[in-house]
């Protein structure tokens, strides 16, 4: 009779493990369906603002923390939607709160430049020059931003004869570095 009246075992132990299995497995989805967003989002792009715009707003309504997400959201923003205030405090604040990466500063950048802030561009920029000094998309960047050289002579005027001859003959005979860049 003693057998008859001792509790059955509990079989809820086991079942804890399986349950964070489970809450592991859908973080680790919504992982890689954040990193696949972020990827078209970037691929699309230059080709279509809008649906990679999309994709960024997926991405980031995934992961609100995300700061790579919000970053780019930020800067379509900007671009496809034109809210310039909420995209530049998106923008801003990703890379306030992660060591800057190439990417947030490029992504502030852009956004910066729709806005006609030219000079926190630059800023920017360089930032991104100093942590990727090598890198492609930094310096198509700066291109795009149609920046010019310094007056040779800084303290004459940049259409004074002297500055533009000077610059015309450096512009000419400029030095190209290995790989092209100069």
């Amino acid at each position: 009779m003693s057998d008859e009246s001792a509790p059955p075992p509990v079989a809820s132990a086991p079942a804890a493990p399986a349950a964070h299995e489970s809450l592991a497995e859908k973080a680790r989805r919504i992982e890689s369906e954040r990193a696949r967003l972020l990827e078209e989002g970037r691929a699309l792009l230059e080709s279509d603002p809008a649906a990679a715009h999309a994709r960024f707003e997926q991405a980031y309504r995934l992961n609100l923390n995300d700061l790579r997400a919000m970053s780019h959201y930020g800067m379509t923003l900007v671009l496809v939607e034109g809210d310039r205030q909420r995209g530049i405090r998106f923008c801003e604040e990703a890379v306030r709160r992660i060591p800057p990466t190439r990417e947030a500063l490029v992504n502030l950048a852009r956004a910066l430049v729709q806005t006609r802030n030219r000079e926190q561009a630059v800023r920017a920029l360089k930032k991104a020059l100093e942590l990727s000094p090598e890198d492609p998309e930094v310096r198509q960047a700066f291109t795009e931003l149609g920046l010019r050289r310094p007056a040779p002579i800084p303290w004459l005027p940049r259409n004074f004869f002297l500055n533009r001859w000077i610059g015309k003959l450096t512009w000419k005979h400029r030095v190209t570095a290995p790989g092209g860049q100069r």
